[in-house]
């Protein structure tokens, strides 16, 4: 068994850290899981804690001083490449996303008082999802853009 880590697998034990890390803060804020959920989560962050720890553990002492440098050092983004790709268009305009927002804002005021079933087989959802509008209510049991 390899005693050091080259970068490329500390990139990759950072990330089990920064996982762990943000699935625990994740967990202490959401309300959005059932408890089967919870647990199962829950579960995961204790694995990959786990198999951290016995990483560091076979590892020289430097190493643990060095991944935690690291990990000081990271900041992990989540890149949205459909907002990205709005920004700028084939024609070279630019499109501001939140004039997009204020655009599907007057186009769910038909949408006031809907009661359609199928929401999910609607054209206006499919689309708003496929741009990735912010919907109206986060735990509806119907269309989340009606208002």
């Amino acid at each position: 068994m390899k005693t050091y880590m080259n970068r490329i697998d500390r990139e990759h034990h950072l990330m089990i850290l920064i996982i762990w890390d943000y699935l625990g803060s994740w967990l202490e804020k959401t309300n959005c899981l059932t408890k089967d959920e919870r647990k199962r989560i829950k579960t995961a962050t204790t694995h990959l804690l786990r198999a951290s720890d016995s990483i560091v553990g076979r590892l020289e002492q430097d190493y643990a001083r060095k991944i935690i440098k690291d990990a000081k050092n990271i900041e992990i983004r989540i890149y949205d490449r459909l907002n990205a790709s709005l920004k700028h268009t084939e024609g070279g305009r630019y499109i501001d996303v939140e004039d997009l927002y204020d655009l599907a804002s007057y186009s769910l005021r038909e949408c006031r008082g809907c009661r359609g079933k199928k929401h999910k087989e609607c054209e206006r959802y499919q689309l708003f999802m496929k741009l990735n509008i912010p919907v109206a209510q986060e735990q509806t049991d119907g269309c989340p853009y009606e208002n």
